[in-house]
């Protein structure tokens, strides 16, 4: 008699694997930032002051606000490549109107435009199906173009516009560390929720069963949206930063933010996601660009950190393929399947004498006579 191991619920070792896999993952990041601050210290005298810093939260805060819609965005299958056109050509838009229409009103046409263009990416990519890299893309390349158009030249000084990105809150914080705090709460709240459970139920659809239900299309659209507007935002406070709209502003923000995502655990196919994890891959990454900066690395050579990141990322995030070696001794008679039952009642035998005999049929004789 045969002693039977008790069955496992469906899907327990798997589950048990993916919590193994993002909890080290987090604490992969955690132990890299920690010693990336400790050797951004050591290396450089002004990396512990209190404006180095500030700086360095600033820089996390505005890369991290576009990030956790991202996050949700890349969790349903999706990518947003155009956040960082949308930021330079709405910080450009709401410098040129405010001298014209009032500062309040080009700030809301500014948010505006941010909105519209989530939206129409949103609408492309589910209306016509076409791939959400390739029509993030285009709206890039749209985007940084139409931002040189607008008049006045590379440089819009903006009278009465400082005061958004220099703004200090209670304990000395500014605007965008708050803003970023708040979405970074309310978007890791958000994911354990039905938001989460529903954004990471269509990224886990196949891609041609995403776009068949209305309710699934008007949801990737709203993450759409909601991702343009988060640029909007931030091309708003940067442009308050510098004084001045520029169209070669925030260059480079899609692969930082991109990166940053997907180191913190997102699969590129989407399904799986966390917000917790994409901000403590921009703590690490924010650490790394700021000691760079002091050791004078130019952008370019950040840049190109980028770059090694996200492949990294990438690499970490391909699907995982698992294999599972035969038995000779309980193959069941099927290829790939170990210890498959063999029917009853004697019915695998009779199929194998059939089949023999099936084989022989077509199997000419040899020696039988010859034929004319």
């Amino acid at each position: 008699m045969t002693a039977t191991q008790p069955a496992r619920p469906d899907g327990s070792d798997g589950s048990a694997r993916r919590v193994r896999r993002i909890t080290v993952a987090r604490i992969t990041l955690a132990l890299g930032a920690v010693l990336a601050f400790v050797v951004c210290a050591l290396a450089s005298p002004f990396f512990l002051t209190v404006d180095n810093l500030a700086n360095l939260l600033d820089d996390l805060a505005l890369t991290g606000i576009v990030a956790v819609p991202a996050t949700f965005l890349i969790m349903s299958g999706h990518v947003d490549l155009s956040v960082g056109a949308a930021a330079a050509f709405s910080g450009v838009v709401m410098a040129d109107l405010a001298g014209d229409v009032g500062l309040l009103p080009a700030v809301a046409l500014a948010v505006g435009t941010g909105l519209v263009i989530g939206l129409i990416n949103g609408l492309v990519v589910t209306g016509a199906r076409i791939d959400s890299v390739l029509t993030t893309f285009a709206a890039m390349a749209l985007l940084r173009a139409l931002a040189y158009l607008v008049p006045s030249g590379l440089g819009i000084a903006v009278a009465g516009f400082r005061t958004l990105g220099h703004t200090s809150l209670p304990f000395d914080l500014s605007l965008p560390i708050i803003i970023f705090g708040v979405l970074a709460v309310v978007g890791a709240l958000l994911s354990r929720f039905s938001i989460g459970r529903r954004t990471r139920q269509i990224g886990s659809l196949p891609v041609a069963a995403r776009y068949d239900a209305g309710p699934d299309r008007r949801w990737i659209i709203g993450l759409f949206a909601v991702s343009g507007l988060a640029a909007a935002l931030v091309g708003l406070i940067r442009t308050s930063q510098l004084g001045t709209g520029l169209p070669t502003a925030s260059t480079g923000l899609e692969l930082t933010v991109v990166a940053a995502v997907l180191l913190g655990g997102e699969r590129v196919a989407g399904g799986r996601g966390s917000v917790i994890g994409t901000v403590l891959a921009l703590v690490f990454m924010a650490i790394v660009d700021n000691g760079l900066s002091l050791a004078n690395v130019t952008a370019y050579a950040t840049q190109v950190f980028h770059a090694a990141l996200l492949v990294v990322a990438l690499i970490l995030a391909r699907p995982r393929r698992r294999f599972r070696r035969r038995d000779p001794d309980h193959d069941g008679g099927r290829r790939g399947v170990t210890g498959a039952p063999e029917p009853a009642d004697g019915r695998a035998d009779d199929r194998t004498a059939r089949g023999a005999d099936h084989r022989a049929a077509l199997r000419p004789a040899e020696d039988g006579p010859p034929r004319p």
